[in-house]
């Protein structure tokens, strides 16, 4: 069977390429791709060969191209774009090396138990900012070149994710301050800069209410009202089209009290091109601890 004549839904298509159902739904009206058939109940369906083309566009998104600039290229073209997109692992650590191998054999448990002692040996701040930072780029980059596999990359955030998270537990100060929401905007599926922000936060002193990702607009307003959230914070990756992220910062900031701060970080926003009003952007994890201060401050 050839791959056009393999339908998926849109369920599964968001679980192979890491592309959101919202994002396939805009890029389908904005760009004109994918291009899915419809089955007797008017429900999505793409061929496997535009599946392809989806996952090769995961890629070059991940490594800072433009929807704008990949949607919708064949192939040959997206080929040509992945050869040319920089190879150097050399910057790279010989234990970053190390957890990726422990990925490509499929050694979740083992990964875990090493990705714990470097969080024991180097504190939450440089396990963040050195060891999870440049392990999810190299990660990403034998992603990108089809090194690492999507259930290989799976495994990695699901061991990362609960190290995280348990580290999290011991940290999370449920008096502390500012009272911060964290959480995604729909069609932002992407959960690990999120949890990384929260072990960020909470070591500030913050107190942490996390969402998880995709939490609709009227949701979040009613979330922030029932937890009496002075901040929610949001995360965007790259995957995130700039018009949506715009859109979304705009709509929420509008629904949001005036006295609940809107923060917003991660990859995506580093496309706009200027804070949207009454919006902070932050750049890094670093910034996080510099705006609690801020805040407390004020």
């Amino acid at each position: 069977m050839s791959q056009e004549n393999i339908l998926l839904n849109i369920g599964v298509v968001e679980r192979e390429t890491g592309i959101g159902k919202d994002t396939l739904r805009v890029w389908e009206r904005r760009y004109g791709f994918p291009v899915p058939v419809r089955d007797q109940n008017e429900e999505r369906l793409y061929p496997g060969g535009q599946v392809d083309q989806l996952r090769l566009i995961k890629r070059l998104l991940d490594i800072g191209m433009r929807p704008s600039k990949v949607v919708g290229l064949s192939m040959p073209e997206l080929s040509t774009l992945l050869s040319e997109s920089p190879k150097d692992e050399s910057s790279y650590s010989a234990e970053l090396h190390q957890f990726v191998e422990l990925i490509k054999m499929h050694q979740g448990a083992a990964l875990r138990v090493a990705l714990n002692l470097a969080l024991y040996r180097q504190g939450m701040p440089e396990f963040l900012s050195k060891t999870i930072a440049q392990l999810n780029q190299l990660v990403g980059e034998g992603w990108m070149r089809g090194d690492i596999r999507v259930f290989e990359e799976h495994l990695y955030s699901e061991q990362i994710t609960s190290v995280l998270r348990t580290a999290i537990a011991t940290i999370r100060n449920p008096a502390g301050t500012p009272r911060i929401l964290l959480t995604t905007l729909p069609g932002e599926e992407h959960s690990l800069g999120l949890l990384m922000a929260e072990a960020t936060l909470s070591l500030s002193g913050a107190q942490c209410t996390m969402l998880g990702v995709q939490t609709p607009i009227g949701e979040i307003v009613l979330a922030a009202q029932a937890h009496q959230s002075d901040i929610v914070a949001l995360s965007f990756s790259l995957s995130m089209p700039a018009l949506q992220i715009k859109s979304g910062l705009q709509q929420l900031r509008q629904a949001l009290p005036q006295n609940v701060a809107l923060w917003a970080g991660g990859s995506g926003v580093a496309r706009q091109r200027k804070p949207e009003d009454g919006v902070q952007y932050l750049g890094s994890l670093s910034d996080l601890t510099g705006a609690v201060r801020v805040f407390r401050d004020a």
